[in-house]
């Protein structure tokens, strides 16, 4: 049986929770770091800051737990430096909610603890964008597993492993626009999420070369509880489908209310939203047709994928798969792989093997960088599926 040793900081003024998690693999012994030490092997810690609570906290769980897994794999396969030193990979859990201002306070203190170096950035973008100028300030390298909003200031030691909106959203216009021949489109999202504005913004820019208009654009924010206002506008112009850009916690609520408007049309949504279960669940399996995209085809796994996913449902039971447990962890194995490569853990060589690591990870994702000019991956596969059930789906 694997014992665990969990060490939680002290309480701080931001209510913070640390929890460290340190594996050697399936199945082993977890030791405490000191021990491990005094046996001569070296730990590599690495922070995981994520929005667990909060409207984005499906995407938060689920990336930290895909990570959680990669953690198990990697310490198994364990990592020697150049003098056949062994080391032992640990991390520390933080949950930065839905705050942006949090996301970069955990941010700096992960920077000023030496033992780190590397940071998983969160899978939501309130809290990855805002984080990637301060990595440049800092250097400290970050890889995020799920934001897709678009970047303005990027720097050599930000990057993603997982697609983004200006990548994903125009394969699934490109496909439900052809199969329904849409010619008028209705937009509704959420203002004060990043990624969320990001579709909407591209639902504009792909107008001109799918021959529909948006008709309406309607913004809500993150908490607003009744959005009869902008649905009442949408209904009035008679749109052909609608996209509606929302983290899943808000989308359930704008999606229901859309469906109780009497609003049945075509839906679309971003980051596999529709396929999560808690959307199933929360519009009373009235989601059914709607369609999104997720990096990976859930359905048809290789070997490799499909062991991951046998895993991950024995081990996190409470939440189903999604794009995002996959995402967490690409993330993960994209910085053990730029520590390789490195052949250390000094934080400017890791950033500096980010750059341009082109390799695959277990589960058969590619990731690719060439950074300047930006760390987004350059290879990310995008599959576009239509929801047909709790958890299932056809791909179009």
């Amino acid at each position: 049986m694997r014992r665990s040793i969990i060490q939680q900081a002290s309480p701080s003024p931001s209510r913070r929770r640390f929890t460290q998690v340190a594996a050697i693999g399936m199945g082993a012994a977890v030791f405490a770091p000191g021990l491990l030490r005094a046996q001569g092997t070296g730990v590599i810690k690495i922070a995981n800051i994520q929005g667990v609570t909060g409207p984005s906290a499906a995407y938060g769980i689920r990336s930290r737990d895909g990570s959680i897994i990669a953690l198990e794999d990697i310490n198994k396969a364990g990592w020697k430096d150049a003098s056949g030193k062994s080391y032992t990979f640990e991390m520390v859990h933080s949950d930065m909610a839905n705050d942006p201002r949090q996301a970069i306070t955990l941010f700096r203190q992960a920077a000023s603890d030496p033992s780190i170096c590397a940071v998983i950035g969160p899978a939501n973008s309130v809290g990855y964008v805002p984080m990637v100028p301060v990595a440049g300030q800092v250097k400290l390298p970050m890889v995020g597993g799920g934001s897709g909003a678009p970047v303005k200031e990027w720097t050599t030691y930000g990057y993603r492993v997982n697609p983004v909106s200006s990548t994903a959203v125009p394969f699934v216009l490109r496909k439900v626009v052809a199969k329904h021949g849409i010619k008028r489109l209705a937009v509704i999202y959420d203002q004060t999420q990043d990624a969320q504005a990001g579709d909407a913004e591209v639902c504009k820019t792909m107008a001109k070369e799918l021959g529909y208009e948006v008709v309406a654009f309607e913004a809500f924010r993150s908490g607003d509880q009744d959005v009869s206002a902008q649905l009442s506008k949408i209904r009035s112009v008679k749109p052909d489908a609608i996209y509606i850009a929302a983290t899943t916690g808000d989308g359930v609520k704008v999606t229901t209310q859309v469906l109780e408007a009497g609003i049945n049309l075509p839906m679309m949504t971003g980051f596999g939203s529709f396929q999560d279960s808690v959307y199933w669940d929360g519009t009373k399996g009235e989601i059914k047709g709607g369609y999104t995209f997720l990096a990976q085809d859930l359905n048809a796994p290789s070997p490799q994928l499909k062991s991951f996913l046998e895993r991950y449902k024995k081990q996190f039971p409470a939440q189903e798969v999604t794009s995002f447990s996959t995402y967490g962890h690409d993330a993960l194995y994209a910085i053990y792989e730029a520590i390789k490569k490195a052949g250390s853990t000094d934080r400017d060589k890791i950033a500096a093997a980010l750059a341009d690591l082109n390799v695959s990870t277990p589960i058969g994702t590619n990731v690719k960088y060439k950074n300047p000019p930006d760390g987004n991956n350059l290879s990310p596969s995008v599959v576009v599926i239509q929801v047909t059930g709790r958890g299932q789906y056809v791909v179009v």
